[in-house]
């Protein structure tokens, strides 16, 4: 059975993270069913808009490590990359509910969207560095634009994280639900958008994201840094930490 369901209503194309007992970590096989879900939303002009949630009152917790792509200067595009440049490229808007903890590719999938509802006691999360791997998805672009360098920098550095109210606050989020109620209110806007004449939106969106040579660029950038992290002693250091619930000890590394 699919970790992701899909279901197209009123012009809404739902579709639901659905893999509760790892906080909907994402499986490669996840991956791919998410960009056939966007690159359905792109192709079929009955698709106006996409709405992105997670089940179980969690977004999505990043990738499930166990599963990690090899090297894809090796095997060729990974299903990671395939998603985030469905992200970049679809003119469809996007619209995101976030419950829960939205952390790693949960967080920074956010940053691509058109309009992101997070309820107020969410939790979104950078730990790129705290597992010693590199920020993805473009966020080494877009978080510095949106918040300022030295913000930027200090979520990043710090493998910081906001609540609802702070992403808020920040531009993050759009949107500032209370909790529970962050779905309800992503489809009354989905169901908003959906209402409009359809090109006209995917014309505007066009406009609103530019020239995405750079951002892609950018991107396999952050996936070649992102595969030379998981591949150092830090990396190797970060994860055994992590399976053992202690600190890392990055002084032999």
């Amino acid at each position: 059975m699919s970790r992701v369901t899909v279901e197209l209503v009123d012009r809404v194309l739902c579709v639901t993270i659905d893999n509760v007992p790892r906080k909907n970590a994402l499986t490669m096989t996840m991956y791919d069913d998410l960009s056939a879900a966007l690159e359905r939303a792109e192709d079929d002009r009955a698709v106006h808009v996409v709405l992105l949630t997670g089940a179980g009152g969690q977004f999505c917790s990043g990738n499930d490590v166990g599963g990690f792509p090899p090297d894809p200067a090796q095997n060729g595009p990974t299903p990671v990359l395939r998603f985030v440049t469905a992200l970049v490229q679809d003119s469809v808007p996007i619209v995101a509910a976030v419950e829960g903890v939205a952390a790693g590719l949960g967080a920074t999938m956010l940053l691509h969207l058109d309009s992101v509802v997070a309820a107020r006691n969410a939790r979104i999360v950078f730990p790129f560095v705290n597992l010693a791997l590199a920020p993805e998805a473009g966020s080494t672009q877009l978080l510095p634009q949106l918040l300022g360098y030295t913000r930027a920098a200090e979520l990043i550095l710090r493998g910081g994280s906001v609540d609802g109210a702070e992403a808020h606050r920040l531009g993050i989020a759009s949107q500032l639900a209370e909790p529970g109620a962050a779905l309800h209110q992503a489809l009354a806007i989905a169901g908003e958008m959906a209402a409009k004449p359809p090109q006209a939106m995917r014309r505007a969106k066009r406009l609103l994201k530019g020239d995405t040579a750079a951002m892609m660029a950018r991107i396999h950038l952050e996936e070649r840094a992102l595969f030379d992290g998981f591949a150092s002693a830090e990396a190797r250091e970060a994860m055994r930490a992590f399976r053992e619930k202690r600190p890392p000890d990055f002084s032999n590394c």
